[in-house]
């Protein structure tokens, strides 16, 4: 099967789930210039700190048995032992989802003392983690199935459900803006009305074929995963709590992680491009190609994602005073820090191209060094410049740790697992950005017609030479 072939059908499945997640993600970021106009800032900050720590525990309770199904139901040969793997790995979360809730609640007021928050928001997230998990390994099911359409229904109607309920809590009930509460509410009543979706197919799949054997035998590839996901999402929320919580000022401090995650939102329509790749390339790329077909494949579309994520990039920050207007005025001081993070952003992707070979591999070990390097990066990076930077800090400290991860992820797949990445064209392709993003600064002071009018040239360049490039074969010389 030649790259070319295996790169259309990783598309094709991209676009597929990309419809879906577009959609979902289209409706809820109209929650984001909703909420940013409805609240202030510091409790707009205190929600970005409880949605830090959501994926956080998402990570945890999953296991990293979402990626373990797509690896492991390659190697079933009958309907009887998909079934088993389905209830093997969806019974372990759900019941790993079931215990924690009950901790969390019987913990309430101690985890609501230590947090700050009240115990009745401490309660809500924790059923609220639970019921997410209990989606996961189904809605995993879907992708693998290809079941697109029942995927998108589930995904769009949950996200229809919690902007609606979001809105009529925030409009009608007195005192709203002032509490993080009601915005969790509205994702639980989402995600509940999801899960319910999800059952009558859960059900199709679910035997009595429970194997503790081969769920030991998933743990032995996964669990590396989870422990790289801890690390991987202690990275992306250890920058909103230490915002949050290292000065002494905490009105402030609040205000601070609401702007700097207002501005993260923004900057998050670049990793919702990288949702969505992951989406159709995470189930292509563990299907079990061979070793040249998966790494000729690879090279191609991690070129072919940096071509995409860049001119992304140039989108949103040449044309950053426009997307401003997603957020609310109050929280527009902060979107000097948008090019670090869309770059930030950028590299996570990357890196996500860089994760397939190890799980292909079975080399899930790998995961723990790269992510740990991040985590320890992070931590250092933020410690040492918040308190003197503040929010910009936190920017400069992801940057770093995203671009060191991508270094020893790159370096570690070519000792163990070569895969012939372009790098020239790669290369190219950065320092072309670069220049037109440097160029775009020239435009900062012009009318808001000619900086647009300028900007937008700009773009079409970066577009048509890299259409050029591929299109035509150029070779680039550096």
């Amino acid at each position: 099967m030649a790259a070319a072939h295996l790169l259309r059908k990783l598309a094709s499945q991209t676009a597929v789930y990309g419809i879906s997640a577009i959609l979902s993600k289209f409706l809820n970021y109209l929650l984001t210039p909703y909420l940013t106009r409805v609240m202030p800032e510091s409790t707009f900050g205190d929600v970005s700190v409880l949605y830090a720590v959501i994926p956080f525990a998402n990570v945890i309770l999953t296991m990293g048995l979402a990626t373990g199904y797509f690896r492991y139901v390659s190697k079933c040969r009958t309907l009887g032992d998909r079934k088993r793997l389905f209830t093997t790995t969806w019974s372990a979360v759900s019941f790993t989802a079931f215990l924690f809730f009950g901790i969390v609640f019987l913990l309430r007021n101690r985890i609501a003392e230590m947090m700050e928050y009240s115990t009745v928001i401490v309660a809500v997230t924790g059923l609220l983690i639970m019921v997410d998990n209990m989606a996961a390994i189904p809605l995993a099911a879907l992708r693998e199935q290809g079941r697109a359409v029942y995927y998108t229904v589930v995904n769009v109607t949950g996200v229809v459900v919690n902007v609606v309920c979001c809105i009529l809590f925030y409009t009608y009930i007195p005192g709203a803006a002032d509490n993080p509460l009601w915005v969790l509410a509205a994702n639980l009543i989402a995600s509940t009305v999801s899960l319910a979706m999800l059952l009558p197919s859960a059900f199709r799949w679910l035997s009595a074929a429970f194997s503790p054997r081969l769920l030991r035998s998933i743990f032995h590839y996964s669990i590396p995963l989870m422990m790289a996901g801890i690390m991987g999402v202690s990275g992306d929320f250890i920058d909103r709590l230490l915002i949050r919580y290292i000065p002494d000022n905490a009105e402030w401090a609040a205000a601070q992680a609401g702007i700097y995650s207002a501005v993260g939102k923004i900057a998050a329509l670049l990793m919702i491009f990288r949702q969505i790749y992951a989406l159709g390339a995470e189930p292509f790329f563990l299907q079990g190609f061979s070793k040249e077909e998966f790494r000729e494949a690879n090279a191609a579309a991690t070129k072919y994602f940096i071509i995409a994520g860049i001119a992304i990039y140039l989108v949103l920050s040449l044309f950053s005073r426009e997307f401003a207007y997603i957020v609310g005025a109050d929280f527009r001081s902060g979107m000097g820090v948008l090019p670090l993070l869309l770059l930030a952003n950028l590299f996570a992707g990357i890196l996500v191209n860089l994760s397939f070979w190890y799980k292909a591999a079975d080399k899930t070990r790998i995961a723990i060094y790269i992510t740990g390097l991040g985590v320890v990066v992070t931590l250092g990076v933020n410690l040492a410049l918040i308190p003197s930077m503040g929010y910009c800090g936190a920017a400069v400290a992801r940057v770093v740790s995203m671009l060191l991860m991508v270094g020893l992820s790159y370096a570690l797949c070519q000792r163990y697992f070569p895969v012939p990445f372009d790098l020239r064209r790669i290369g190219f392709y950065f320092l072309l950005g670069g220049a037109i993003f440097g160029v775009s600064y020239a435009t900062a002071l012009l009318p808001d017609w000619g900086r647009i009018t300028l900007n937008f040239l700009l773009l079409l360049v970066y577009l048509f030479v890299a259409l050029k490039v591929e299109l035509g074969g150029r070779r680039i010389v550096i």
